[in-house]
């Protein structure tokens, strides 16, 4: 028998890190070690485990890896247009955060650097250029962290191996 598709279980890992790493603040995750990432991997192989039946063969650490992987392709493109989703409902809403936070802080900086900060951040392109770049990074990104969090789903889930009796045991 087969071992069930991998693409399914893929693509709601990818959701999963594609909607946290796109929502504003709570995108935050990821700031701790890419954690929202390999969530997403981690659950792409809860989901590939639970297409298993008795009769199928174990999953290996090889089809773990290639879930996550596979998951961390489809998450940057679904972040990428969730991104670009959000940007264009609810403008740079982490820029206007940024900006906000430099009006309200009292720091001991000069104001031309504040000037020029503040200058970066209006600035910054939102072309094609630009969400090419960053589909890139993130395939490149998520599919590293993604095939991470595979590995550790399968270092959670992992099948037994089956008990061998040697002749001559008592069951």
């Amino acid at each position: 028998m087969q071992k069930p598709a991998k693409f399914v279980p893929a693509l709601y890992g990818g959701i999963i890190m594609g909607v946290i790493s796109a929502v504003p603040f709570l995108n935050f995750i990821n700031c701790l070690c890419c954690a929202g990432i390999l969530f997403g991997g981690f659950m792409a192989v809860f989901f590939y485990k639970n297409d298993f039946t008795p009769d199928t063969p174990p999953f290996s650490t090889g089809d773990c890896l290639a879930v996550g992987a596979l998951a961390g392709v489809i998450g940057a493109i679904v972040a990428t247009a969730l991104d670009q989703l959000f940007m264009m409902l609810f403008g740079n809403v982490l820029r206007e955060f940024i900006l906000h936070l430099l009006d309200s802080m009292n720091l001991d900086i000069p104001q031309e650097a504040l000037d020029e900060i503040r200058r970066r951040i209006e600035e910054t392109p939102m072309g094609i250029v630009s969400v090419f770049i960053d589909l890139v990074f993130g395939l490149i990104l998520y599919s590293i962290f993604g095939l991470l969090g595979g590995l550790i789903g399968y270092g959670v889930w992992k099948p037994n191996p089956p008990v061998m009796q040697t002749p001559g045991t008592p069951s």
